[in-house]
């Protein structure tokens, strides 16, 4: 098969997203045609999972052929809703549709209301594994913000079916991967927080319009200095200007 090409690429807070929603036409094997068991058929939970790197034909990525593999048939009874490596992401299954990746069975809270992330890794903390955990990261944030859920609804596989270790190369250190989550999520929700208080525009004599953003006013320097690193892993320019008040 042909590599994918998507219906449409989107990008939210500086992460590239490749839409390939899954269809009842599609043709998968394992599709389950259900809309997730919540209200309105939103998430309730973010679960991540990890899947192993692969070796990758000349043009693509690790998580297009992960995407592709599901479109033929050969993902096993493996559905979820986003692949993410070190450079690209492909959304695989519409968040409020119901995979098959928890190992909760029909009706675990897991499967029928979570969305699923597969992030692409092999544990050995190179550039690409880091690349692919932060992403992994950021897009988490992404969902979390999206849907209102908080940090308590952040799960892993191992939750909702302990005798499975996944996701293997962070469960190790899952609680400093929850922080970047954490450190994430704060910067979309600051950057949203701007929007809202943005300062009225501004023209110069040339007659140009400008506006100004404020996100926040810190009597600590750290404070300050914490919140500019969080827009800018967000993909946001910052700076900080001193003020005496």
């Amino acid at each position: 098969m042909a590599f994918l090409k998507p219906d449409a690429v989107t990008e939210e807070y500086g992460l590239r997203i490749a839409e390939k929603p899954i269809t009842a036409q599609s043709g998968v094997r394992y599709y389950s045609n259900r809309r997730l068991n919540t209200p309105d058929h939103r998430p309730a939970y973010i679960t991540v999972h990890n899947t192993d790197r692969i070796r990758t034909a000349a043009g693509t990525t690790m998580a297009e052929q992960y995407a592709r593999a599901t479109y033929n048939n050969n993902m096993g009874d493996v559905v979820v809703h986003y692949y993410i490596d070190g450079e690209d992401c492909w959304h695989i299954l519409a968040d409020d549709t119901v995979g098959w990746h928890a190992a909760d069975g029909v009706n675990g809270p897991g499967n029928t209301k979570s969305v699923a992330i597969e992030i692409i890794m092999d544990g050995s903390g190179d550039a690409a594994d880091k690349a692919a955990e932060d992403r992994g990261a950021l897009l988490a944030a992404i969902l979390l913000h999206r849907y209102g859920l908080g940090m308590d609804r952040l799960k892993t596989h191992r939750d909702w079916y302990p005798k499975k270790y996944c996701p293997a190369y962070l469960l190790g250190h899952w609680q400093a991967f929850a922080d970047r989550v954490k450190a994430h999520l704060a910067a979309l929700e600051a950057a949203d927080g701007a929007k809202e208080n943005a300062a009225p525009e501004q023209t110069d004599a040339g007659g140009r319009t400008f506006y100004r953003v404020q996100v926040g006013f810190y009597g600590v320097k750290a404070n300050a200095e914490a919140m500019k690193n969080r827009l800018k892993q967000a993909g946001f320019s910052a700076i900080i200007k001193e003020e005496k008040v």
